[in-house]
């Protein structure tokens, strides 16, 4: 039962930690880590996944809105969600190293 709660407890921390790091490519100026979030987000999503993950983590909309707002199933806008998702983690795993000390500025 403890694994399970620090397993819940480390997605959340991923969740959350993702969020931000969208976010921060969303707000705008386009130097340094900005730029190369931006670039990421446009260049390893596909344009719907690019949407959906714009939808979930910066709009903050619940899946089943998402789903009702383009006509889609749920477990579409799930899948593709988690889709970009690991596709973005993968690039953070990466090439995030290289966004430190631009973060620390």
């Amino acid at each position: 039962m403890q694994e399970k709660k620090l397993n819940m407890f480390a997605k959340q921390e991923e969740y959350m930690a993702l969020r931000q790091y969208i976010k921060f490519g969303e707000s705008g100026g386009e130097r340094g880590a900005t730029a190369m979030v931006r670039q990421a987000i446009e260049s390893e999503l596909t344009p719907r996944q690019s949407q959906l993950v714009h939808m979930y983590y910066i709009e903050q909309m619940q899946m089943q809105d998402i789903a009702d707002a383009m006509g889609l199933h749920i477990s579409t806008v799930s899948r593709t969600i988690k889709r970009g998702r690991e596709r973005l983690k993968s690039c953070l795993r990466y090439g995030g190293r290289a966004l430190l000390p631009s973060l620390e500025d």
